[in-house]
Order: C-alpha cells, then structure tokens, then sequence
C-alpha cells in the first residue's frame, strides 16, 4: 500500500466532507471519488471517524500554520494583527475546501463532546493561541486593556467562515475587526 493511495483517499475525503459534511458522506462515496475499494479506505482509516478526525486535523494545522507562520515575520504587533487578518481573509478566500470543512463542521466537533474529543482539544487549542495573540496586544498597549480576549478570540475565528467569499467584503471584516481591537488606529498613532 502506497503514500499516494493514502493521499488520494484523502484528497477524495477533503472534497466530499467540505461538500456534504460529515453526516452527508459515505465510505462508499469517498472510495468512489478516490477510485479505490472501499476495503481499501479501511485498509488506512478503521472508521469513518477516524478519517474525518484526520481530515479535520489536517485543515486545521494548515489553518494555523498559514495565520501564525506571517506573525512570526515582525515584532510590530499592529504589523502582526494585520497580517494575521489578512493571511485568515487569503485563507478563507484561497483554500476552499479546507475552509469548508472547518467550518461546516465546527459546531459538530465542539458541541458532540465525547465522539470529538481530540478535535475539540485542538480546536480549543487553536482559539488559545488566537487569545494569546490578543493577550500580547494588551500588553504592548496596542489592544484595549479590557477587552475579553476569549471573546475577542471567538469573533475573529467565528467572523470569516459563514460570509460570501468576497473579498472586498472580507477585507471589510477585518478592518471592522482591527478597529474595535486596537486603541490605534495606526502604528505611528502609538
């Protein structure tokens, strides 16, 4: 058995559960779009489950990697911030079917407590580094002191996903969201 049968069941499953969801899709349908057996599927992933927990592992590692890879580039917070909105509106604009799959099935992995556990830690995991993100803010005095950073940190993760992909209205959640973050309105007006 090849990496690039794995990898074929995977891309198959990308674009069947951000097309359908989780509850949507079958074994049968993925092996179908992958052009292998199903067995074959098993061979890999013992269960559905365990499938769609790999999937969702990856769209969300790559969610992360793609937002905080760019605030690793500055020391300026207010360049920081914004280059975090921005790289989240290149996200959700840019990989589709990543975008789909965290999003159709956010609420099912933080609500079903027990069958997602491991999806919900990583995803909670996530939203902690989005509030620690704002938490440095605060104290480099860029972000108000009493703002709720969990709160913060849930809007911004919850504000892209069930919007048209249009980018000039995405862009128009970001400014909307750096404005009532920070206490400037520009770095030089520190």
């Amino acid at each position: 058995m090849s990496f690039e049968t794995r990898k074929k069941i995977l891309e198959a499953a990308r674009k069947a559960f951000s097309k359908y969801g989780y509850d949507g899709v079958s074994m049968e349908e993925i092996a179908r779009e992958a052009g292998v057996k199903k067995a074959l599927i098993y061979y890999y992933f013992p269960s559905k489950d365990k499938l769609f927990e790999e999937i969702w592992r990856e769209a969300l590692e790559e969610l992360e990697s793609h937002l905080f890879s760019v605030t690793e580039e500055t020391n300026s917070y207010f360049a920081k911030i914004k280059k975090f909105l921005k790289s989240y509106v290149d996200f959700v604009l840019n990989k589709t079917i990543l975008n789909e799959i965290i999003e159709k099935e956010k609420s099912t992995v933080r609500f079903e407590r027990e069958k997602w556990s491991k999806l919900r830690e990583r995803y909670e995991n996530f939203i902690k580094r989005v509030e620690e993100l704002i938490e440095e803010g605060k104290k480099q005095n860029y972000v108000y002191k009493d703002l709720d950073s969990r709160a913060a940190a849930e809007l911004i993760v919850n504000s892209f996903g069930d919007v048209p992909k249009d980018k000039r209205l995405l862009q128009n959640i970001q400014e909307m969201i750096l404005r009532g973050l920070l206490n400037v309105k520009t770095e030089e007006g520190r």
